[in-house]
């Protein structure tokens, strides 16, 4: 009785987190050594006297030789501007006086980085038993004022922490902040993400974006690859994590997975190349147009990994590089995607 009471339980769970994964064959990858390197660009940063900047920041400049230039030329956007002391010191110290607060709460939140650090270096675990010969960069935690979430440099993959601090922070409230970012958008800026987005730029820097002028059959097929890559990557991770949906958007999308297929091929869109229309089913939104509001935005993105889960349960598992490589017509031909409802 024990023992059905707790797969009851752990049957609830996986409902809650909506998507489990238990059926999925995880590799045990605990022999498997990784040692993360983390350098706190945002400490190093924020410990600097702004009325010494001439003096300080060439020792911060040289610790960090890709990232820094990156910094003031693209979170800070002085882009050619950057390679002019006078401009650079200026625009540094405007930064560091007016961000002060920020630097403050993400300090409190994340001054102490050791759970997430241990949390991706597991996550890590998973790259090299793919990818054994991918090089495992160094994390780099910096604070952007929204000018870059996760930027990659020679030095390693920055992350900005003022995107991680909680749906709710005071921050993401400013009328200005919400212009760019509504709720929407902000309900995931919690740090449950942190990995999934660090994963998704690690995918990105494996397989550099595919063309966003194909068709939306291309790009939804892409996106697909991608997601089924989390799923090798963060196998314990829950499917509204790795897609950005809530929990209801997800059930919402399972419930009606044949409906969403029939529209779209109803609409005959599913080879379109109008840019509005890709967008449509591909673009981040609260919801798909033409859809009930129940729907989440980029509802390709769900059709996508699904017809790529399809293909994995018919034709076998080949493993991500193959997988990465199959041809879209391929993979359609193999998955014989065509959900009831």
């Amino acid at each position: 009785m024990k023992k059905l009471h707790y797969l009851l339980a752990l049957a609830l769970l996986c409902k809650a987190l909506a998507g489990c994964n238990n059926g999925d064959n995880i590799p045990d990858v605990s022999a498997i050594k990784v040692t993360l390197q983390v350098k706190r660009f945002d400490k190093d940063l924020f410990a600097l006297d702004s009325n010494q900047l001439p003096a300080q920041w060439p020792s911060v400049a040289s610790k960090y030789p890709a990232f820094a230039p990156v910094f003031l030329r693209s979170v800070l956007g002085l882009g050619p501007q950057a390679d002019s002391p006078r401009l650079a010191y200026g625009e540094l110290r405007h930064f560091i006086t007016q961000n002060q607060v920020l630097e403050d709460s993400v300090q409190a939140k994340f001054g102490d980085f050791s759970r997430q650090q241990q949390e991706l270096q597991n996550d890590f675990r998973y790259i090299k038993y793919y990818y054994p010969d991918y090089a495992i960069p160094t994390i780099i935690p910096f604070i952007g004022n929204f000018g870059g979430r996760e930027v990659y440099s020679q030095d390693g993959l920055a992350i900005s922490l003022d995107y991680y601090m909680g749906a709710d922070f005071s921050y993401y409230q400013i009328p200005e902040v919400q212009e760019v970012y509504p709720a929407f958008v902000s309900r995931r800026f919690s740090p449950e993400y942190l990995p999934v987005n660090c994963m998704a730029a690690i995918v990105d820097d494996m397989y550099p974006a595919g063309d966003d002028t194909a068709n939306l059959m291309a790009q939804i097929i892409d996106r697909g690859k991608r997601l089924y890559l989390l799923d090798k990557f963060l196998p314990r991770t829950a499917d509204t994590l790795k897609i950005g949906y809530t929990g209801k958007q997800y059930e919402w999308c399972k419930a009606n997975e044949g409906l969403i297929w029939s529209f779209l091929v109803q609409q005959n869109v599913l080879y379109t190349i109008d840019p509005d229309k890709v967008k449509t089913y591909m673009g981040d939104a609260p919801t798909t147009q033409t859809m009930p509001d129940q729907s989440p935005g980029s509802i390709g993105s769900f059709v996508g990994w699904q017809i790529v889960r399809k293909y994995v349960s018919r034709k076998g598992d080949p493993g991500p590089k193959a997988l990465m490589a199959v041809p879209v017509k391929d993979l359609l031909a193999g998955a014989q995607y065509n959900p009831k409802g």
